[in-house]
Parts: structure tokens; sequence; C-alpha cells
């Protein structure tokens, strides 16, 4: 049922772009890809580039539109497919920074785009899910077989206890924990907090939260050039503010005796 849902939504948004997928897939088609990259790759906005993407994007919006819980605070939407901080226009641009070939690009990509819909049928352990639908997703829009794998093996890099191992992998990992070493870090640490106690878990405890937060900060680190010299001195001055963030609720505590 759920092969047969995804086969009648992709339809639907193939036919509606039916003319441009086209014209777009003739017989010059990589000149085509190479025309609109080149547009582009300077530009902060991300924008799907070549024609399987364009129907990845799509699904994928709609895919989190219809079907994520309510529940999800963080690994929403917007952490997927903001248009400058989401995991897949960070990932574009990690691409071009790292010099990444245009296939492997648009497999990166792709798999930015499907890295976190595992959440929509689960919250723990969802890389497997999310490497599952994408292999069925991405057959159907005429992905081969190895390139697939591809796609799977760098979504199931994205899992914490894991270590990336090839170029693509190390940079959609560095694109998913872009926000580690933003300005905005607090906020969404905020809203992964807010995800987890709607969920049912208790994160009242402000010293729990935050020792559990510099840990996993403390342990991260970004893999590519790129993002080492984009985000590590933010990065560093998070922790800083968190080590802080402890102090303070400390002191707090032993006034109170």
């Amino acid at each position: 049922m759920a092969e047969e849902d995804s086969k009648r939504k992709l339809t639907g948004i193939i036919s509606a772009d039916a003319v441009e997928y086209s014209r777009l897939t003739g017989e010059d088609e990589e000149a085509t890809v190479r025309t609109i990259t080149a547009s582009h790759a300077m530009k902060l906005r991300y924008k799907p580039h070549t024609p399987r993407l364009k129907i990845v994007n799509q699904y994928i919006k709609e895919l989190f539109r219809d079907e994520l819980p309510d529940g999800i605070k963080y690994h929403d939407a917007n952490h997927t497919l903001h248009p400058i901080k989401g995991v897949v226009a960070v990932a574009n641009s990690i691409a071009i920074s790292e010099k990444l070939s245009e296939h492997d690009r648009e497999l990166l990509i792709a798999a930015a785009y499907f890295h976190d819909t595992g959440y929509i049928r689960e919250y723990d352990k969802n890389e497997p899910i999310a490497a599952r639908m994408a292999g069925r997703i991405l057959k159907l829009i005429g992905y081969k077989p190895n390139e697939i794998e591809k796609v799977q093996m760098m979504i199931l890099s994205t899992d914490l206890e894991r270590e990336p191992k090839t170029h693509v992998e190390k940079i959609l990992c560095d694109a998913d924990l872009d926000h580690l070493g933003r300005e905005d870090f607090f906020k969404l640490d905020g809203r992964l907090r807010e995800g987890r106690g709607a969920r049912g878990i208790d994160v009242s405890d402000d010293e729990k939260w935050y020792k559990g937060t510099l840990e996993i900060i403390k342990k991260h680190q970004y893999y590519t050039e790129s993002q080492k010299n984009l985000r590590e001195k933010e990065k560093q001055r998070n922790i800083k503010k968190l080590v802080n963030k402890l102090e303070n609720i400390k002191k707090k505590k032993r006034d109170r005796i």
C-alpha cells in the first residue's frame, strides 16, 4: 500500500512538471544540468538543480507536510528543507566548497533530502527506515542500483554512533550537525528539548539537559575542511556558553542551600 501511494504521488509530481522535465532530460541533459548548476552554485538559497532532484524535492515536501508527526519539533521539514540553513542547502554548499563531482553532489543532496524521513515511522534508530524509504522512492524516480546504495550508505552514516567513512558521508554528517557551530544553536537545542518533552520524556531538569548537550557537542567533530573553517570557532563558543550555563545553574543551587 505504501509503495502504491508513493507511485501515485510521484506520478502526479512528474505529470505536473512534464513539459520542463522532458525538455531537461533530452539529448543534451548533461549540458543542461551543468548550466543549471552554474547558475545556482554561488547562491545561498538552494533549489533542486537536476531533474531528478526536482522530483525528490517535491516528494519530500509533501511527505513532511502530510505525514510527519506533530511531536517532531527539531527534525522537521525546516531542518531538512530550509533554503539556507536546512541540511539539503548546507550539504550543497559544502559539496561545492569541497569540489565534489556533479554526480556525487546530486547523490549527496538526494541523501540529505531523505536522511530524516525515518522520523515519520520511528523516533529512535530511524536511519535504516529512511534508507529503505530512499531506496524504494529513488528506484521509482529512475536512480540506478549503485546510486541508491551510495545514497543509503550516506543516510546510515548520520547515526551518531557510526563513523562516516567516505567523503560524501562526511559532508552529509557535517551538514546534519551544522547548527552546532551556528549562532542559532541554543534556539534549535530548545526545539529539540521541546520535542523530547512532547514524546513524554522528562526534560525539566536544566542541569541534566545541558550536561547531555555538552557531552554531545564536545564529542562531535567536523570532518571537512570547509566546515572546520566555517563552524569550529562558533562551536567552541557554544561549548563555553554551555559550560557557563551549567556553572550558573550550580551556583544558584548552592545559593539556595
